[in-house]
């Protein structure tokens, strides 16, 4: 049985997480909302622009359009900043990464356009490992267990495991996916799944591991 790993390179390779938050709060002032970069931060953290607006709701008075216009200025502004400044990487990653595609067919999907994570992934020597990209940047939360899916098909595998901030793994979960959760327990309150498995690092996971994962 062939098995996929399916990644986010934000967070887990790429430190994009400075460059997201202030895209998002000058895309809110934008819009009349006044919010303190603290509480962006926080919302922002490890996932898309659309699930920040709905961690943020309480603090907002935007309607569906507001909303649109917000996910597609955040976009634009922290494209702005990537194309004059790359993000930092973790070459530890990078490297863990290359080892594994070498067994496994390697995926991405990310909260980065699929133009900047190529670029990325290319900077870094890492392009040619991936087998295919997709970006949940301009998708609603209720298409990213299709997303997941179309991926999994994508590599040709049957099986997938998907490592990924606590809020996209349960839609990686919905679709079928096993899921492994990186670093400290996730909010299951707020994300509402329970990983498959939890590790320290990308460095423990290995074939024997992923085959473990029935």
């Amino acid at each position: 049985m062939r098995t996929a790993l399916v990644v986010e390179i934000e967070g887990l390779l790429f430190d994009t997480r400075t460059v997201r938050t202030d895209a998002l709060q000058e895309a809110l002032a934008q819009e009349g909302a006044t919010i303190g970069a603290d509480a962006v931060a926080s919302a922002h953290d490890a996932v898309p622009v659309a699930i920040a607006l709905e961690r943020l709701a309480p603090l907002l008075t935007l309607d569906a359009t507001g909303r649109e216009l917000v996910v597609h200025r955040a976009a634009e502004h922290a494209g702005r900043i990537f194309s004059i400044h790359a993000p930092s990487f973790d070459a530890t990653v990078r490297d863990a990464l290359e080892v594994l595609a070498a067994e496994f067919p390697l995926a991405v999907v990310t909260r980065a356009s699929a133009e900047q994570a190529q670029t990325w992934l290319e900077r870094i020597g890492l392009d040619a490992s991936v087998l295919t990209i997709r970006s949940l940047a301009a998708l609603d939360p209720v298409e990213y267990v299709a997303s997941w899916a179309d991926t999994l098909r994508r590599t040709h595998a049957s099986r997938g495991v998907a490592i990924a901030p606590p809020a996209l793994l349960r839609s990686a979960q919905r679709a079928g996916f096993r899921t492994v959760q990186l670093g400290p327990d996730p909010d299951l309150t707020e994300s509402g799944y329970h990983p498959d498995a939890r590790l320290e690092s990308l460095s423990q996971v290995h074939a024997d591991f992923l085959a473990s994962l029935h």
